[in-house]
């Protein structure tokens, strides 16, 4: 038996479709499927070699890449059994996502991107509640200043009282805890000073400043071994990213960053060919879903595998 059917894939980013973005053929023959994938239309700074997922009509697989160069690719396989109802997807950085599915593909499928996009949805509510959270307390406060131009002492006592009650002058502390993506950027925005940090300034006036900015990195901030190997990082917390080129220094509201820095209490910066910030975190497939929609592109560990349950971190290029 013969079938052959063609998909049209489309380009989406943080939820929303772009555009085409090619399409797939899928011919199925006996017992054995062929796939024949064209991509087209992807922005031209993504570019490099990225896994290929898919839907096999019962859990999903993810097989060989495909390589983008300048906006376009191919991609060929073979599967064993015959492939209906299939869906496919190619994770991209920057919030990119290649997608196809078949005319009879069920659309209740587990899909951990759709997972991914529901957490995103919740952040941003979320974000909403704790800025009118904030107006709530300012305008508490107003209150409470007013009472005291009053000189009313026992009104005064009651509005502070009725403040600490609702919680809207009171900052929750960090827990030691991991905590979930909702709860962490919850936590008020990290702001980044146009001055050095501190330990950078007191460093350089006792030393002196040195004419390398990367060794004047590893002079000031405390140093760490992440792969158990002689490549040196640096431990930093996102109010120093002002040592950063200014086009990263947004990265202190991260969503993903923040995620594993109020886990961990750090995130770490490394030079090898280039330059790379690490969030820590421990390496599972959906988490690694999650990195890629952030930004974070890579994995590295001590054992050199990326492998379920395994600590490591997750890693993105940055500039000084």
């Amino acid at each position: 038996m013969y079938q052959k059917e063609i998909i049209y894939m489309g380009l989406h980013k943080n939820g929303s479709r772009l555009g085409s973005a090619g399409f797939l053929k899928v011919e199925n023959r006996d017992r054995e499927s062929s796939l024949y994938l064209k991509v087209k239309n992807i922005p031209h700074s993504i570019n490099g070699r990225f896994p290929v997922r898919f839907y096999n009509g019962t859990d999903w697989r993810e097989v060989d890449g495909i390589s983008l160069q300048e906006g376009s690719g191919l991609w060929e396989a073979r599967e064993l059994g015959l492939l209906k109802q299939l869906r496919l997807q190619i994770i991209l950085p920057g919030g990119y996502l290649i997608e196809g599915i078949s005319k009879g593909a069920e659309q209740k499928i587990h899909d951990p991107m759709k997972e991914i996009e529901q957490e995103e949805k919740k952040i941003k509510e979320q974000e909403n509640v704790g800025k009118e959270e904030n107006v709530s307390a300012e305008g508490n406060v107003s209150a409470e200043e007013n009472v005291k131009a009053k000189g009313n002492a026992k009104e005064e006592e009651t509005c502070v009282s009725q403040i600490a009650e609702s919680g809207g002058a009171e900052r929750i502390p960090v827990q030691k805890q991991r905590r979930s993506m909702q709860e962490t950027v919850t936590e008020a925005p990290v702001m980044v000073s146009e001055e050095l940090p501190q330990p950078m300034a007191d460093k350089m006036q006792v030393n002196g400043v040195k004419e390398d900015k990367w060794e004047q990195i590893l002079d000031t901030y405390d140093q760490i071994h992440p792969y158990g190997d002689e490549r040196v990082y640096v431990k930093l917390e996102p109010k120093d990213f002002v040592i950063l080129q200014a086009k990263y220094q947004q990265l202190v509201n991260n969503s993903f960053l923040l995620h594993g820095f109020y886990n961990y209490r750090y995130v770490i910066l490394g030079k090898e060919n280039d330059y790379y910030l690490g969030v820590p975190g421990v390496f599972y497939e959906r988490e690694k879903m999650v990195a890629l929609m952030f930004g974070f592109e890579a994995f590295e560990c001590q054992s050199g595998e990326a492998k379920p349950g395994e600590f490591g971190y997750y890693l993105r290029r940055v500039e000084l």
